[in-house]
């Protein structure tokens, strides 16, 4: 195994065959852009070459600033990761010129390829499991509510009285 201090580049997948046990474990210690990051992300990735796929896992935190989908104020957290994918290695399940225009594909075959002799981009596969690790729909608390309340002096219109009945203040 390998540890290297690195920028998140794009890896050439046969350089991997040349390595010790053909792993490499890379430190991480980068802010990627396109994300709401108050800190870089810190931890580890490895690369482990298998053969027929790619073995990708990363452990790594960051604290990232988000917006309440209620209240809308920013608030940050941490937000640790550990995640682990096999990436298959197919020179034509990789190329999305030599698919069928229509094909039905099983569940079982909704994986990820690349070819055999074509890279790896590290940043761009970190940077997909933090966005889909991030909250889809973020609270700064549990509890938290719109503390906003109506004018009382504002008319209802007719048409929308009865859902007066509904209100949270009401």
């Amino acid at each position: 195994m390998t540890h290297n201090e690195s920028v998140l580049q794009p890896i050439a997948i046969p350089s991997l065959l040349r390595l010790p046990d053909r792993k490499l474990c890379l430190s991480v210690q980068e802010k990627l852009p396109g994300l709401p990051l108050l800190t870089p992300v810190r931890g580890e990735i490895a690369i482990h070459h298998q053969g027929t796929c790619l073995q990708v896992s990363a452990q790594v935190s960051m604290i990232v600033t988000l917006t309440c989908r209620r209240c809308l104020c920013q608030y940050n957290e941490r937000l640790p990761l550990q995640v682990s994918e096999v990436i298959w290695l197919d020179a034509v399940k990789s190329d999305p010129n030599q698919w069928p225009l229509e094909q039905e594909v099983p569940l079982t075959d909704l994986m990820e390829y690349l070819p055999p002799d074509g890279w790896l981009d590290v940043g761009q596969w970190l940077y997909e499991h933090i966005s889909l690790a991030l909250p889809s729909h973020p609270l700064c608390r549990p509890d938290c509510r719109l503390d906003w309340e109506p004018e009382e002096s504002s008319p209802v219109d007719p048409r929308w009285a009865r859902l007066t009945q509904f209100k949270p203040w009401g």
